[in-house]
């Protein structure tokens, strides 16, 4: 583990409840493994309600997506030290609402959820890695019966050709294949029980398993793959709601575990493996904690949770650390997970609006 790293925020700063100035770069410096990491701001980049942030895999540029009518995305340039961001790209797209962000399979485009307007939209990028033009639209009230879709998260499956794509108001996982010329196409699909909610979700290194966060029911759904992953987007591409759409496709539900053990409602938001995968990261939004469920057992099983600032809506791991934004307590809670435990590392760190953050690579 580094002993300094820069971590981007994205926080609120136009809607209702927006109290941030957009984007802010900060340092964390950790002088010794077991003391608290002491924070910096280096810069600050007025962005109207950045709600998430991607960086390039070299770490050079910054993608924030700005959830409004339309929705944008934003390329910003990060000087090596972090002490410089500047803007070199904006692009809006068709919709509203966007909530989150991927690369491809595909290095060369974004995928893009929008939660507002319920579609996923496919952005090419330009030699230097900002955003040229859209080039694909899968509006998910085409998959619809009825229900108003919510796609929130894009996630690459790892060791496969699968973008996965939550979908709180379908209750299901979309699962897409990316073709050659970048756009994507719908192989089949995860149903999970109705009122679920399917937020984010966290994928094994084989694509084994995936850990989904259900916001409208507070339980961490798991799904076990059912055939290898060279089979998961064969035979299905094209395949309509009545042929075959719901069957799952490679996988389906083994287990429902709550998140948490306090007693109200749980709207979920992030999950995360840690530990080599032998642990899930899950946080809550309600009782406001931050939990751990060990996988070291056939299902996974609650072991650890601790109160952190209200809404968490996003956290990310750097080593043995877990930042939190809580979006709603205007702060970055800073835990460490010890084990199987979880302990408070630091004072929270102040951070207006807070709805996203993310490690430079």
């Amino acid at each position: 583990m580094s002993t300094t790293a820069l971590i981007a925020v994205g926080g609120y700063s136009r809607s209702g409840t927006g109290r941030g100035p957009g984007l802010t770069l900060l340092k964390f410096t950790l002088e010794n493994p077991r003391t608290a990491p002491v924070a910096e701001q280096l810069a600050v980049v007025d962005l109207a309600d950045p709600s998430f942030v991607l960086w390039s895999p070299d770490g050079s540029l910054l993608y924030a997506l700005l959830e409004g009518d339309p929705t944008r995305v934003v390329a910003v340039r990060v000087s090596a030290e972090g002490h410089r961001a500047e803007v070199i790209g904006e692009l809006a797209v068709d919709g509203s609402g966007g909530c989150h962000l991927s690369f491809g399979t595909d290095r060369s485009t974004l995928v893009i959820a929008q939660y507002g307007s319920g579609g996923v939209v496919t952005v090419r990028l330009d030699a230097d890695g900002v955003p040229l033009e859209q080039i694909d639209l899968d509006d998910h009230r085409d998959h619809s019966d009825g229900e108003d879709p919510h796609p929130h998260q894009v996630v690459p499956l790892p060791g496969t050709e699968v973008l996965a794509v939550p979908d709180l108001g379908l209750d299901r996982v979309l699962l897409y294949r990316q073709g050659a010329a970048g756009m994507i196409d719908l192989s089949g699909e995860i149903p999970l029980p109705r009122g679920s909610g399917p937020r984010h979700l966290a994928a094994d290194h084989e694509s084994e398993h995936l850990h989904i966060a259900c916001e409208l029911s507070g339980v961490v759904a798991t799904a076990s793959r059912d055939q290898p992953a060279s089979q998961l987007t064969r035979g299905a591409a094209g395949r309509g709601p009545g042929q075959g759409s719901r069957a799952g496709h490679g996988w389906s539900v083994r287990s429902t575990t709550p998140a948490s053990g306090q007693e109200g409602p749980n709207a979920l938001s992030h999950i995360e493996l840690a530990a080599e995968e032998s642990l899930l990261v899950v946080a809550n939004r309600g009782p406001d904690t931050l939990s751990l469920l060990s996988l070291a057992m056939m299902r996974p099983q609650l072991v650890a949770e601790l109160e952190v600032g209200a809404h968490p809506r996003h956290f990310t791991q750097w080593g043995d650390l877990i930042l939190v934004a809580a979006q709603n307590g205007d702060r970055i809670d800073v835990l460490r997970r010890v084990g199987e435990r979880l302990e408070v590392a630091g004072e929270p760190i102040a951070a207006p609006s807070a709805a996203c953050l993310a490690v430079r690579p």
